[in-house]
Formats: structure tokens, C-alpha cells, sequence
């Protein structure tokens, strides 16, 4: 494998974690002040995600 695709690899592994964290927060600290578990969280990641994608793209 080639040391340049290994960094994107590691850049893009590394940007995908940060995401899932920062995804995995927003439900931890909704879930400790409300102690509701807030289902349209989910709604609003996806959208978010594929706004994203469509900004992407153009």
C-alpha cells in the first residue's frame, strides 16, 4: 500500500470517528439533562449527512 493512500486512509478513519463522537455527545448529553431519549436526534443527523452530501456534489 502506498504511504499517500495510507494518510487519506488514516485522515478519513480519523474524520469518521470525530463525527460518531460528536453524534454519540449530543445523545449522551440530551439523554443526561432531559433523561428522555430524544428520537428526532436521528432525524436531524441524517438530514445534516445528506445536505452535506448534496453540497458535495454540486
Amino acid at each position: 500500500m502506498n504511504s499517500e493512500i495510507a494518510a487519506f486512509l488514516t485522515i478519513d478513519g480519523v474524520a469518521t470517528g470525530a463525527i460518531y463522537v460528536l453524534i454519540a455527545l449530543g445523545f449522551v448529553l440530551i439523554f443526561a439533562v432531559t433523561r428522555v431519549i430524544f428520537v428526532p436526534f436521528g432525524d436531524i443527523a441524517a438530514f445534516t449527512a445528506l445536505t452535506l452530501a448534496a453540497l458535495e456534489t454540486k
